[in-house]
């Protein structure tokens, strides 16, 4: 499946269990709403393919996102021009909570925000693993020291001022985000032009391990993943981990997009 002449990837949602957020139009077109947050991580910005399409002079291509760890949710502002506000004031990376207002160009949104307690196995996302949860991730590449992703959220990307530059015309500026979902590291697309591919392969979002290949355009470096005071885990070896739930079909995903530029839409 083809969307907008690409090469449609399924973004998945988040699990029962974890922590619910919805986001109600205060201001701004479409006054009203109210838009249910249903994927790991839901980005904002006027390029189309994002969660929330905002086209408007003040609003960056990918202008912000929202992850889901599973546990939290976190904000973090993706280097544009524009500003991302979160209750009047300006949000580079924050953790959300309840009634929290989030600003982006004229649209502000009032933020609903449920935390869940997993039931039982039936509810749960989890996998069983015993390895411990690693806590220090980086990136290594060949020529390049290794470089420590100090962020809940670490932005990789072309542009100057991301966690991590990739200094590659066919690196968007802000391409990807890596993160902790459920304490393991994961890695999400941000609607790249060419795309995110993790061991040759094309994702949206995916589960990371230590020593598994990104590559960026004609870029490819290694992803690090530590537990302090243990050696890492020799490449290629792969245990059990947490994995969210896909949406049933790619068109499932596409309904779940919402373009705020069309105040026709309602969902």
């Amino acid at each position: 499946m083809t969307l907008h002449g690409s090469t449609f990837m399924q973004s998945p949602c988040i699990p029962d269990g974890a922590p619910e957020i919805s986001a109600t139009i205060i201001a701004g077109p479409g006054v009203g709403q109210t838009i249910k947050l249903r994927r790991v991580a839901s980005l904002f910005g006027g390029k189309r393919g994002c969660k929330v399409v905002l086209q408007h002079a003040t609003v960056g291509r990918r202008h912000c996102v929202i992850v889901n760890t599973g546990q939290q949710l976190i904000l973090r502002d993706l280097n544009t021009k524009g500003q991302t506000l979160r209750n009047g004031l300006k949000a580079e990376e924050e953790v959300l909570a309840d009634a929290d207002r989030l600003k982006v160009g004229p649209w502000e949104f009032r933020l609903d925000i449920t935390m869940r307690e997993v039931s039982g196995a039936s509810d749960s996302p989890v996998i069983v693993d015993l390895e411990p949860d690693p806590t220090i991730f980086a990136m290594e590449r060949e020529g390049k020291p290794l470089t420590k992703l100090s962020r809940a959220v670490s932005v990789i990307g072309r542009s100057a001022g991301v966690d991590y530059q990739v200094e590659d015309r066919e690196v968007s500026g802000t391409h990807a985000i890596i993160f902790t979902y459920l304490h393991k590291p994961a890695i999400f697309d941000l609607v790249s032009e060419n795309g995110t591919f993790v061991n040759g392969q094309r994702v949206m979002f995916s589960m990371l391990n230590d020593g598994d290949e990104i590559s960026l355009g004609a870029c490819k470096m290694l992803f690090r993943a530590h537990v302090p005071g243990q050696s890492a885990k020799p490449s290629g070896d792969k245990t059990k981990t947490l994995k969210p739930t896909p949406f049933a079909t790619p068109e499932g995903t596409y309904s779940d997009l919402i373009d705020l530029s069309n105040e026709s839409i309602s969902r």
